[in-house]
């Protein structure tokens, strides 16, 4: 077992090798923020048709991983100058490692992001982070709707 507060962690680019467990953080942090958003239908849809696996397919080679002592607890995409899928496992946040993904994807030239309007607690991270919202848009979330800003930092 890894202890939350004392530990060593490794900024790294995605292998295959961390497909399971990139897997399973993403779907977990999916269904904590947007599994009381979304419909029960949308929730079986991205079960069902496995869009964790997706998203994996398409972004793996450009994702960011935080890992501690090989497992990964954090992972950031950043293609075509925008970040997405910024998730942390929850016995890890508040350890500055989103932090730390979020500058480092921004270093690799990620200037914009989208979040969803209810996720409050996102859009504060992000504005501690120095980023600013810039517009509203709709987000497709697993083909729900989801109202959402697009924040960005110079």
């Amino acid at each position: 077992m890894i202890d939350p507060l004392n530990f060593d962690c490794i900024f790294r680019p995605a292998m295959d090798s961390d497909y399971d467990d990139l897997h399973r953080l993403l779907f977990s942090c999916w269904m904590e923020t947007y599994g009381r958003q979304v419909s029960p239908k949308t929730v079986r849809r991205f079960t069902d048709e496995d869009c964790v696996g997706e998203h994996l397919r398409l972004f793996l080679n450009s994702m960011q991983v935080a890992d501690i002592a090989g497992r990964v607890v954090g992972a950031i995409n950043q293609t075509d100058g925008c970040i997405t899928a910024l998730n942390v496992a929850k016995e890890f946040r508040r350890n500055r490692i989103g932090f730390s993904l979020l500058h480092n994807a921004y270093m690799a030239g990620g200037r914009r992001l989208s979040v969803g309007a209810f996720n409050i607690s996102a859009i504060g991270f992000y504005e501690r982070c120095g980023w600013k919202e810039s517009g509203r848009l709709s987000e497709d979330v697993c083909g729900a709707k989801i109202a959402a800003f697009l924040m960005v930092r110079d």
